[in-house]
């Protein structure tokens, strides 16, 4: 190889390796910047040292609140915990605030279950108590055997239910004819012999002795009384109320001729406003308000979702109750997962909260691979819950 191409080379190489004093001089200063951006947030600690946090006061909060917990049996831990726990039996349709808790429920379940019976609701029978939604399974399990429906006592209709002041007297008397003033005298109370009057006033008539016990509320003592002085003189047979059959498809909510012919008792699933209006004590504003709420449901799957509905008393409702029939029942499904809140916000079973959750959790964690899937919201559903509105939902 020719000398003179290596030196050449050589010199190109040292060329290129040379630096002059500013850019050594910049190079030092970027290894001092580097040099400090390591061992800065060191020197930094070492010159601000962090005091210990203090964490009594915070474990001594979460104490209490572990004990509120376990002494609200159902509620949330802002419910106060209550005296000692007294078993009795006790009716929920009469009992007070101070009686459950003296049961042993919490304050907040105690005023929810007067609100509910404020607002219209009745507890039919026991396994209706575990319709509060505040009240907890373990507090159901152990106040079960305790419920007795009817336990007679001090109540908020006492008056109501009291029966006249007058001595009673028994004598023959037809309740199809008595007067006010008959009924009182032997001793039936007041409130009774204003169903009886009404129902005389409907069209109603008792054809034997045993239509007087079907009065709802009639005591049964005193029908034992005054079974024997009952005569009831020869009925002529007058049409009861009718509904009409539809000859449609049965959807509900669907039109209906007026042509139809009388043929039995009311099928709840097809009868339109006119119809539920030939039913004794159902007026145009009730039976526009049962058809609005069949609409929202979804269409019934049983006769008693009638005595649900808020607004009809459970008078009248016990009053139609034998001319009503369920011949037909598809209910309208509603897919957990395309619904909007709104959509099952409007369903009657499905309150806001639950509405919001069930799509919220299905906007986390995915649709819905069956309806017992909305189980996996352990704040929101119970089983008892689901099993209600279960024939109203699908998955699709």
């Amino acid at each position: 190889m020719d000398l003179k191409y290596l030196f050449k080379m050589k010199k190109i190489f040292v060329n290129l390796m040379h630096v002059n004093r500013g850019e050594r001089n910049g190079a030092l200063g970027l290894i001092i910047i580097g040099l400090l951006a390591l061992i800065g947030p060191e020197i930094y600690r070492w010159a601000n040292p962090k005091s210990s946090t203090n964490f009594v006061g915070f474990e001594t909060d979460i104490e209490k609140f572990r004990q509120a917990m376990r002494g609200s049996g159902s509620g949330t831990p802002n419910d106060s915990v209550h005296a000692p726990i007294e078993l009795f039996p006790f009716n929920p349709n009469t009992a007070s605030v101070e009686d459950f808790m003296r049961l042993g429920l919490t304050e907040r379940t105690a005023k929810s279950i007067c609100n509910y019976r404020d607002k219209g609701g009745k507890f039919r029978k026991p396994e209706d108590f575990k319709k509060i939604y505040t009240l907890s399974d373990t507090d159901y399990e152990r106040l079960l055997p305790y419920i007795k429906m009817d336990e007679s006592g001090p109540t908020l209709y006492t008056d109501r239910y009291e029966k006249s002041n007058k001595a009673s007297q028994v004598f023959n008397f037809d309740p199809n004819t008595a007067t006010e003033t008959d009924l009182l005298q032997l001793g039936v109370p007041k409130w009774v012999v204003g169903r009886i009057l009404n129902y005389r006033s409907k069209g109603g008539k008792f054809r034997n002795k045993e239509d007087l016990s079907k009065i709802y509320g009639f005591p049964e003592e005193d029908y034992d009384r005054l079974e024997p002085y009952i005569a009831i003189a020869a009925v002529n047979d007058v049409p009861r109320p009718q509904t009409y059959s539809s000859g449609g498809n049965g959807i509900v909510g669907s039109n209906f001729q007026k042509n139809f012919a009388p043929v039995g008792p009311l099928d709840i699933n097809r009868a339109a406003v006119e119809h539920w209006q030939m039913l004794p004590s159902i007026g145009e504003k009730r039976a526009q308000m049962i058809v609005k709420y069949r609409e929202r449901l979804g269409g019934f799957i049983s006769v008693e979702q009638v005595g649900e509905i808020r607004g009809l008393p459970d008078s009248v409702y016990q009053l139609i109750k034998p001319m009503l029939v369920l011949q037909f029942s598809e209910p309208r499904k509603l897919n957990i997962n395309a619904m909007t809140t709104q959509e099952l916000d409007a369903h009657p079973y499905i309150t806001p909260r639950q509405a919001s959750l069930i799509v919220a959790d299905r906007s986390q964690n995915g649709n819905y691979q069956k309806v017992e899937d909305v189980l996996r919201i352990p704040v929101l559903i119970d089983k008892a819950w689901l099993e209600k509105v279960r024939p109203y939902l699908a998955v699709q």
